[in-house]
């Protein structure tokens, strides 16, 4: 999904704006910057997966819990 400078109207990938930092701590929001006028552009790094419903970064093995088999005695 392409970006859009709001100052200038540049658009391109989201590998073309440098990364500045998070919104917040916790969370997947960044500004980034505008190559043409260097402005910071608000960005979702979340983003739905075209062969998926599922977001980026999570997969069917997400949330399940894992524990070893007991040792008999």
């Amino acid at each position: 999904m392409p970006l859009q400078c709001k100052q200038c109207g540049f658009k391109g990938s989201r590998a073309e704006f440098r990364f500045l930092q998070f919104v917040d701590s916790a969370g997947p929001n960044t500004y980034r910057r505008c190559p043409e006028c260097h402005a910071a552009v608000y960005c979702e790094e979340l983003e739905i997966v075209d062969s998926g419903s599922a977001p980026w970064g999570t997969g069917y093995l997400r949330g399940q819990v894992f524990r070893r088999p007991r040792k008999s005695d």
